[in-house]
């Protein structure tokens, strides 16, 4: 297995990212019950309801499904801007990364995880960093490869 990508991220693969991480968890398990509560409450209470409480149960249902991925969206846009292009080089032996002129090699006993999403592989250093490997920068093969590599990282 010998992988090359040079890539820069984008912000739609930063949301994309965000996203699945927070809709795979407790939290966002816990956003889609609330949402469904307060989308059932209304259908089921709106013709009782003042104004007042109608806009309450409006804007709830709006802080998940529209201000929350805002939010999420913003935040990527913040983060892509201090990302640098980047050269990854999956190895044998581990991974070398490249980033301007820092460079830096991990031997894959050194690779804590690997987690795949639709399109999308998370290759985990420690429990919070990783590098962020897409169909897009990988290619249409990109099935195979995520694949070599997750068994690589299990090994």
């Amino acid at each position: 297995m010998n992988y090359k990508f040079k890539y820069k991220n984008t912000v739609f693969e930063l949301f994309k990212l965000s996203f699945f991480f927070l809709y795979s968890s407790l939290v966002g398990i816990v956003n889609i019950i609330f949402t469904f509560a307060m989308l059932a409450l209304i259908s089921v209470r709106w013709h009782e309801a003042n104004n007042f409480l109608r806009v309450i149960l409006v804007f709830a249902v709006l802080l998940f499904v529209l201000f929350q991925p805002v939010m999420m969206y913003q935040k990527a846009v913040k983060n892509e801007k201090s990302l640098k292009e980047l050269t990854l080089e999956l190895g044998e032996k581990g991974i070398s990364v490249e980033v301007g002129s820092e460079h830096d090699f991990m031997e894959w006993s050194r690779i804590k995880a690997g987690k795949r999403f639709p399109q999308m592989l998370i290759i985990f250093t420690d429990n919070t960093n990783g590098y962020i490997l897409t169909k897009r920068i990988v290619g249409k093969d990109y099935k195979q490869i995520f694949k070599d590599i997750l068994e690589r990282i299990k090994k």
